[in-house]
């Protein structure tokens, strides 16, 4: 019996707990609704009516009636901003302006780039009728006219061609050494383009004459053996050959004193790059005079050289 009275007392209690409750959150619920609707019902208690407002303003008599405050203007939404509906709208209002003059200012800038480029058309239109002008002379006549003339196959040829000559001369054995004369000649190509099958011929004497004018003119044989040969030197190449002849007794002191003259002749035969012989004819002198001014070894003319 006493547990049964217990249980229905605790089972009283949770009961009253619950109904307190739901009492609780039902007040909570009711005062928020109150605060939220109340406020807009006031203001729509207080406000007067058309009626009311227009004999408000239109009685000038009515000692009680009250400044009402300045009324928000659609023109002017930035002033006399009330409600956040109308600061929406003024901040509606400033974005659009600033899009307005975004936009004035790209067609100011586009008017003047137009500007620019009229300008730019009226300074280069003398130049684009001139152009014209000869480009109309130009198809108008018969015949072109050629600026310069269309260089002839020989110059071009002569332009480009190798060309190999004796570049230096110069002792390996003095003319003392062991009875012999020895001297090295060197062969350059000085043309724009390579030499082929490049044959050279040298030699070598000594004579006992030291006037220029009484040297004698060795000859060449066209058909002589050459004393070296190369397939090919290139441009600004060299290719060197030795030559020697027998020394007489004290040829030195004669070559000196005026009494000899040592003479070195040859020739270089090759090929260009256009498939032509070519032949080059050569003849060199040393004596006193040569010596004297440092020269060494001294072309001769002979009247038929090649190149």
């Amino acid at each position: 019996m006493t547990s049964s009275l217990q249980k229905a007392f605790v089972r009283g209690r949770l009961a009253g707990a619950c109904l307190g409750r739901s009492w609780l959150t039902s007040a909570l619920f009711l005062s928020l609704c109150l605060l939220v609707f109340a406020v807009p019902i006031a203001r729509a208690q207080d406000a007067p009516d058309d009626a009311e407002t227009a004999t408000e303003q239109t009685d000038p008599k009515s000692d009680e009636a009250e400044e009402a405050p300045a009324a928000w203007d659609i023109a002017k939404p930035c002033v006399n901003v009330q409600h956040p509906y109308q600061a929406d709208v003024c901040q509606q209002s400033r974005a659009a302006d600033a899009s307005e003059s975004t936009a004035r200012l790209s067609r100011l800038i586009m008017l003047i780039g137009l500007v620019a480029l009229a300008i730019l058309l009226l300074m280069l239109w003398p130049i684009i009728t001139a152009a014209l002008a000869a480009r109309r002379a130009a198809e108008g006549g018969a015949v072109p006219a050629r600026l310069t003339p269309a260089p002839r196959t020989g110059d071009h040829e002569a332009e480009l061609r190798a060309y190999v000559d004796v570049d230096s001369l110069e002792f390996v054995e003095t003319p003392e050494a062991d009875g012999v004369v020895k001297v090295k000649v060197t062969f350059r190509n000085s043309g724009q383009t390579p030499a082929f099958k490049l044959e050279t011929l040298a030699e070598m004497e000594v004579v006992d004459t030291a006037d220029e004018a009484d040297l004698p003119v060795k000859a060449v044989p066209d058909d002589t053996a050459p004393a070296s040969s190369r397939p090919r030197v290139g441009r600004d190449g060299t290719t060197t050959v030795i030559v020697q002849c027998d020394s007489t007794p004290k040829l030195a002191d004669r070559v000196t004193n005026g009494e000899a003259t040592i003479l070195v002749w040859g020739a270089a035969g090759y090929y260009d790059v256009f498939d032509r012989r070519r032949r080059t004819i050569f003849q060199y002198f040393c004596n006193a005079e040569t010596l004297d001014t440092g020269e060494m070894f001294r072309p001769m003319e002979r009247g038929d050289e090649l190149g």
